[in-house]
């Protein structure tokens, strides 16, 4: 039975990964900083393993402060221990504060760096060893497509998830023929979270956190390493997958959420993209 590790489990997306990996036959690393249930965040890695084992899933609950890297290495390790192997590991942890530079403070912005692209880091350096000596496994990380407006109004923020998608770019080139890969993904419109019931965001204006596990599972059971080094967004990922009916994932059945996302995404790509800049330093 394969094993997988979702670093941020404990509510909205990440929960719902958890579960849906369960329910299509995999043993599940539930892994968070939430251990103890509060008014403030309800979830915790308690009750979304105890969801899973309700179903009859495996899961076991793994307290983990993504700031803390020794906890990210007990985390892998303990699903290796458990499981006997590890799979898929998917990097959902995430610190959001939307303000533009002048209004996010020192304090603030390491938050988001060391949550954001330093977690993704560490949690990627204490898989790759299992998942090279095995020759197998596969890398989510949860970070966006890079694109202009997305820096817009929050660049503090967006500096530490595009380094999560830089780090998936730049790491499917050393992992070529390995039969390891790394993936980006992301959410096409609004997804349904604690944050969004706080703040009272309008049913109609988005899906519910299924239609990014679907995407994430089919990631998890695809056979090759042809989505190594893409940053892809749920809905359109899932349209190649053959997915056409996405009513199922409205939060108001009666109205599709507009999509926040762009249709087209640049290509980073450059003419000169398989020249060996590191021969120029030898110059």
């Amino acid at each position: 039975m394969p094993a997988a590790l979702v670093i941020g489990a404990s509510r909205g997306i990440g929960r719902q990964i958890a579960i849906t990996l369960a329910r299509n036959g995999f043993q599940v690393g539930v892994a968070a900083k939430t251990a103890e249930e509060s008014t403030k965040l309800p979830g915790t890695i308690h009750s979304v393993s105890s969801e899973i084992s309700q179903e009859g899933g495996t899961a076991v609950p793994i307290k983990c402060n993504t700031r803390d890297d020794v906890q990210i290495q007990n985390a892998v390790e303990k699903c290796v221990n458990a499981f006997g192997r590890l799979d898929f590991v998917v990097y959902n942890a995430g610190a959001i504060i939307w303000e533009k530079v002048i209004d996010t403070p020192m304090k603030r912005f390491d938050l988001m760096m060391e949550v954001n692209a330093r977690g993704a880091y560490c949690t990627v350096m204490n898989v790759l060893p299992y998942f090279l000596e095995q020759k197998s496994g596969k890398i989510l990380l949860i970070s966006p497509p890079i694109y202009s407006r997305f820096f817009k109004g929050k660049t503090p923020y967006a500096m530490s998830k595009i380094g999560m998608t830089i780090l998936t770019s730049g790491l499917a080139h050393e992992l070529q023929d390995t039969g390891v890969s790394i993936t980006s993904l992301w959410p096409a419109t609004v997804i349904e979270s604690h944050v969004t019931r706080v703040r009272k965001v309008p049913a109609k204006l988005m899906r519910n956190p299924t239609i990014f596990a679907d995407a994430c599972l089919r990631i998890a059971q695809e056979k090759t390493d042809r989505l190594n080094g893409q940053a892809l967004l749920d809905e359109d990922y899932l349209r190649l997958c053959g997915v056409t009916d996405f009513s199922q994932y409205r939060c108001d059945p009666d109205n599709e959420p507009p999509r926040m996302m762009p249709k087209t995404l640049p290509s980073l790509k450059v003419e000169e993209e398989d020249i060996d800049v590191f021969s120029f330093s030898k110059l």
